[in-house]
């Protein structure tokens, strides 16, 4: 096999999941290694050249697969590693952030979703992924002036790459600060608030790959998955003591004022005001974006929704506050961050 061939080890002690991801892989053009047990695989990485990507199962016999990541990052450092597992729990994926893993794939998987993946993490950087993400944080505060940053970076080592998805971050970003501002929010608090809002998503670097890009509608299981995305988020960020009131923002912008919302079930003015000003202007921005089940509506269609969700979903006080914010300015801010590319913005989202 010459050398310029990608060499991709799999384990899985499921004979039928070790063939379909030969078979995939194969086909693609990789080297693929299979093995079914963790022991196995780390005979192999101790006599030979170190591979380009590991794909293991979780739950197997023996050794399972988050000791086998921590064995890994001792005999490989910067190997990356990628979970592949019918099973997705919030402290499984939190703790494999912790040992360096790059990715989680939940199964049944596509091969289009294996290669997507796959492709994504080999002929890159082997920095694992937790501490590129944490190194460019650690950029991106040291440089952030309130009203003057680029999350372009931060977003690229993300892997946030589609434009629309950093365009609807610095929309929200903007919108909450029109609106935390109209409720009259310090200045500290407004850049808490603009950090919370670019930073929502952060938590869905730890969300299987292709619950993130399924294109249809999640099913129950895969609900409960992306819904760890506000906990994941809030553990990423902290460790920094200047993003602490940012954090709150992160984990608890889907709290419901009914107290039905996740994680915590929080309800009334227990939710921080930072997180139920910014679940009201996410709300407005998903309904008048384009999605890939609906095109974009109208801000009347956004006030509708709020009208229906006031005193359930929203704080009923903060809904009629956001009513009296002016409507050039909410379409001044869409128009400046739009999720199509365009002469005058697209040097913004490249910078």
């Amino acid at each position: 096999m010459p050398d310029s061939v990608p060499t991709i080890m799999v384990i899985d002690d499921e004979p039928e999941i070790r063939d379909y991801l030969r078979e995939v892989l194969s086909l693609d053009g990789y080297d693929c290694k299979c093995f079914r047990d963790s022991l196995g695989a780390l005979g192999y990485l101790n006599e030979s050249p170190t591979p380009d990507l590991v794909l293991t199962d979780i739950r197997m016999p023996g050794m399972d697969g988050l000791e086998l990541l921590k064995q890994i990052e001792v005999l490989s450092p910067g190997l990356p590693v990628v979970l592949i597992s019918g099973l997705y729990e919030l402290a499984v994926a939190l703790e494999a952030l912790r040992h360096g893993a790059v990715d989680y794939l939940l199964k049944p998987a596509r091969p289009a979703e294996v290669l997507s993946l796959v492709a994504k993490h080999v002929g890159g950087g082997r920095q694992p992924q937790r501490q590129a993400v944490q190194s460019a944080l650690e950029r991106f505060v040291a440089h952030y002036r309130p009203g003057n940053f680029d999350p372009a970076e931060l977003f690229d080592v993300l892997g946030f790459r589609r434009y629309e998805t950093m365009q609807h971050s610095l929309r929200v970003a903007a919108y909450a600060v029109l609106f935390g501002s109209r409720y009259g929010l310090d200045a500290d608090a407004l850049r808490d608030l603009e950090l919370g809002g670019l930073l929502h998503d952060i938590g869905k670097i730890g969300i299987p790959r292709n619950v993130i890009l399924k294109p249809g509608p999640l099913n129950d299981k895969e609900r409960e998955v992306i819904r760890t995305h506000t906990a994941i988020g809030f553990e990423l960020l902290a460790g920094f003591p200047e993003l602490a009131a940012a954090a709150e923002v992160v984990y608890g912008h889907h709290e419901r004022y009914d107290g039905k919302g996740y994680p915590r079930g929080l309800a009334g003015d227990v939710i921080p005001i930072g997180a139920r000003l910014f679940s009201i202007v996410d709300t407005v921005d998903a309904i008048t974006s384009d999605r890939p089940y609906r095109a974009a509506q109208g801000f009347d269609a956004a006030q509708e929704e709020l009208r229906l969700g006031r005193g359930d979903q929203f704080d009923s006080g903060l809904v009629d506050l956001f009513f009296t914010l002016p409507m050039e300015d909410l379409v001044r801010i869409q128009g400046r961050y739009p999720d199509t590319p365009s002469y005058t913005t697209q040097g913004r989202s490249a910078a």
